[in-house]
């Protein structure tokens, strides 16, 4: 794809542009239920032409191919509908400068120069920035704070003391939101910018006492908050392989965000007028426990290279493929990361055994059941050879692959043995690779996880 193929959607959708209907076409187009409202197209000083869906999907179109063919490096900092109503801003001031006499074919390509500096100059004006999330971690204020590459761990009252540094936090609003931690009932403010950002702090860490950070690079206003969110559950996921039972340490590690209250109700009935009921109030992978100081040194001392490892993968979430030194080992490690916290957190048992299979298919490129076996060979100390053979092959063939396929006929049963094992296995699998590759900070092809340890 070249700019001449922008340049003729960008025709196409002048000549759409030239020959609109006459009069409020979009009125009949609302009686005749092709949509609901009018779409609108702003072309500068609060003013806006109306537009018909079709010229909206050629405008969607139109805003792909600049991406394919002048932004290719920030394909990773916008989601596709912020990245669309970018070029579509850019576009409709640039209709002011067309000359009327001229044809389409003619004022594409300074419409197309016009809208690319304009992205460009957008682009370079976003700045990074910093997300953070409550976390149930510990109740003890004074631990030091823990990273996992761009992803910080700290107390609640050391990341209020970094806002008011950085200047985020006002010397009033860091007073009264110490004192409500303190359990005070405080008078309410005034409205203001201030006061607005005192109870966004308080709504965000809620009951918590610990802050989850995030340093995120440039990136639109959607993508953001999405990296954000995905780097802070690798760098909890990898806090969790501590535990023997991951998926149990993420039940108290995880971010309040993923952890609102719901309330659970259902009834039940059978013949003869029997019926009974049942109403509860739950968290999300709830339950609250805090990691005391002993245990928190063990995590910062026993798994520096995991952490090291892990950032590595955080670091590719937050910044993109393009700021980490060895991108190929670092996506397979990410991605491994990412459907173990899946199916740490997925409640249906042969859905986790999928996506346990997937994270040490992912560590095995892809090599499906016997990629895993070689990955395993090569990581492992492994004490019985035939029964690993017989239960990977029973996980990936009839717990993965049929349920995958829609040929498991035994999707019904109960699969929670079956899923403790899968875990375990895809848990040993990442703690050797994450180790491995800390230990070789040199190694770009994840194919050498699988290499022979002779």
């Amino acid at each position: 794809m070249t700019d001449n193929h922008c340049i003729r959607l960008l025709a196409d959708i002048l000549d759409k542009l030239d020959n609109l209907p006459s009069g409020p076409f979009w009125f009949r187009d609302i009686l005749e239920k092709k949509y609901v409202f009018p779409i609108s197209l702003p072309v500068g000083d609060d003013q806006e032409i109306d537009i018909t869906p079709e010229i909206n999907r050629m405008l969607a179109l139109f805003s792909k191919a600049v991406m394919d063919v002048f932004f290719e490096s920030h394909k990773s900092e916008f989601t596709d509908s912020e990245w669309n109503q970018m070029v579509k801003r850019a576009f409709g001031p640039a209709l002011v400068n067309r000359h009327e006499e001229n044809r389409p074919e003619e004022d594409a390509a300074a419409i197309l120069t016009a809208v690319r500096k304009t992205v460009e100059d957008w682009t370079r004006e976003i700045q990074p920035r910093e997300y953070a999330f409550g976390c149930h971690l510990s109740k003890i204020p004074d631990l030091e704070p823990l990273s996992i590459g761009t992803v910080r761990f700290e107390p609640r009252r050391a990341w209020l003391e970094r806002m008011h540094g950085s200047g985020c936090a006002s010397d009033i609003m860091r007073s009264r939101i110490n004192r409500v931690w303190e359990g005070e009932h405080l008078r309410k403010r005034s409205a203001s910018d201030d006061s607005l950002r005192e109870s966004a702090i308080l709504r965000t860490v809620g009951e918590s006492h610990f802050v989850c950070s995030i340093g995120v690079g440039p990136m639109g206003a959607e993508a953001g908050p999405q990296k954000a969110l995905v780097a802070a559950r690798l760098a909890t996921t990898t806090l969790a392989l501590a535990w023997a039972r991951p998926s149990s340490a993420l039940k108290f590690i995880t971010l309040t965000y993923d952890r609102q209250p719901h309330g659970r109700d259902y009834v039940v009935s059978s013949t003869g007028g029997r019926f009974g009921w049942r109403s509860s109030m739950s968290y999300l992978r709830g339950g609250d426990r805090s990691l005391g100081a002993e245990d928190w040194d063990s995590l910062r001392s026993n798994m520096g290279k995991l952490f090291d490892s892990a950032g590595e993968a955080v670091r590719y979430v937050t910044h993109g493929p393009n700021e980490v030194s060895r991108p190929e080992m670092t996506k397979a490690l990410f991605q491994a990361l990412l459907w173990f916290h899946e199916g740490c957190r997925e409640v249906v048992d042969s859905m986790a055994i999928v996506k346990f299979c997937s994270s040490m298919e992912a560590l095995a490129c892809g090599k499906k059941s016997r990629g895993i076996l070689a990955l395993m060979k090569a990581r492992l100390r492994i004490r019985d050879e035939d029964k690993l053979r017989k239960d990977l092959k029973r996980l990936y063939e009839t717990g993965r692959s049929q349920t995958v396929h829609g040929t498991n006929y035994r999707l019904g049963h109960d699969w929670s043995d079956s899923r403790s094992l899968s875990e375990e296995m895809a848990r040993s699998c990442l703690i050797s690779c994450l180790h491995w590759a800390a230990e070789h900070q040199q190694a770009n092809d994840p194919r050498l996880l699988s290499q022979s340890k002779k």
